[in-house]
């Protein structure tokens, strides 16, 4: 791969993530509107596993957003020949889109599950 490439992709990466962000400020908004209209100690119970796995989730993002931001700037430092990439760098950056892949699908299931929740309960 060569090394455009890559810091494409590590673009694409961050963007990734940054859309999981995004889509869990959102439900945080949801939570707060569903912790004003319903207040049960069941609610306030599942309020709280939702609020922990939030703010699990966002430290995973924020330590792997930090080893791409590395990565990125490794590959724009790195001197290389023919704009080819060595092997530690391509296995850094597949490990990287690996654990992205796995939070985004992770995320996704835990996101409609939620999104259920939400509609069952607020309806």
């Amino acid at each position: 791969m060569n090394k455009e490439i890559i810091i494409q992709e590590i673009d694409s990466l961050n963007r990734t993530l940054d859309f999981v962000q995004e889509e869990q400020s959102f439900i945080k908004r949801k939570l707060s509107s569903y912790l004003d209209n319903v207040v049960l100690n069941e609610a306030i119970l599942w309020a709280e596993v939702i609020h922990q796995e939030i703010l699990n989730r966002e430290t995973a993002i924020q330590l792997l957003k930090k080893d791409i931001l590395n990565l990125k700037n490794k590959i724009k430092l790195k001197q290389n020949v023919s704009n080819i990439m060595d092997p530690s760098i391509i296995g850094l950056y597949k490990k990287h889109k690996q654990q992205v892949g796995y939070i985004e699908k992770e995320f996704l299931l835990w996101k409609n599950s939620t999104n259920e929740k939400f509609e069952i309960t607020l309806n």
